[in-house]
């Protein structure tokens, strides 16, 4: 019987934070780690695609849930960065995980992690992120009468909790994924869209899930992308 998804724990800053797990005999094992924000919810249904597509090549993953995020017991806007990646980090190390697929801005949550193995999808800067979901903000403002904009809206982030697309964000995250920048670690694959026209080992085809109004799913880009951690987590 094929196994199903599952959700196992892993524990952070005296709590237990959660984890869906996709077990395969192998022992091979690879954490996927998602995008932030609302991204992260326009894409869970491809990552779940891919975790589905790696066991059929006998290759485990996990999926942890970020603090402050999904089934998280504390508030996002009590989170920073740090957190995540300490986050990530420990849920690594508890699950004894040493492949580590990342997607868009969640490669910034992976930096504790320098000598792990790290496979990057679309890798991003924190400030792009956050001025999308400013963007955002700032449409939503003008249609109920309201005059934002960026620089006011960094403002008011560095003194208090901001609302952006949906999320709480306080102004340690907002500060330190303004200056955060994608890791490069020392083993690394970069993976990106064949209609991206920046530096990668391999360009997938596909569709960019993240830009989407609603949640959707590509499957043959999930497909794609779990050949090519399959690959190269067997190198």
């Amino acid at each position: 019987m094929t196994p199903l998804p599952a959700f196992v724990s892993y524990e952070f800053a005296d709590r237990k934070e959660l984890c869906l797990a996709l077990d395969a005999p192998s022992g091979r094992n690879v954490m996927l780690v998602p995008p932030l924000f609302d991204e992260m919810n326009r894409m869970r249904k491809m990552l779940v695609d891919v975790m589905r597509a790696l066991q059929t090549v006998d290759i485990s993953s996990f999926l942890p849930d970020l603090p402050g995020c999904n089934e998280s017991p504390v508030p996002l806007a009590q989170v920073t960065l740090t957190d995540w990646q300490h986050a990530v980090q420990a849920c690594a190390q508890q699950h004894r995980i040493s492949h580590i697929a990342s997607f868009r801005a969640g490669v910034l949550t992976v930096a504790a992690m320098p000598d792990a193995g790290h496979w990057m999808l679309s890798p991003v800067k924190g400030a792009a992120i956050l001025r999308t979901m400013m963007r955002t903000r700032i449409a939503a403002d003008r249609e109920t009468g309201l005059n934002t904009s960026l620089s006011g809206l960094a403002e008011q982030a560095k003194a208090e909790p901001i609302e952006l697309a949906g999320n709480i964000i306080g102004p340690a995250l907002f500060s330190q994924l303004n200056d955060a920048k994608p890791p490069t670690p020392k083993h690394q694959r970069i993976a990106r869209l064949a209609s991206d026209n920046k530096p990668a080992d391999v360009q997938i085809d596909g569709s960019a899930l993240w830009l989407r109004a609603e949640p959707g799913d590509d499957p043959a880009m999930s497909c794609a992308i779990a050949k090519d951690i399959a690959a190269w987590v067997g190198q």
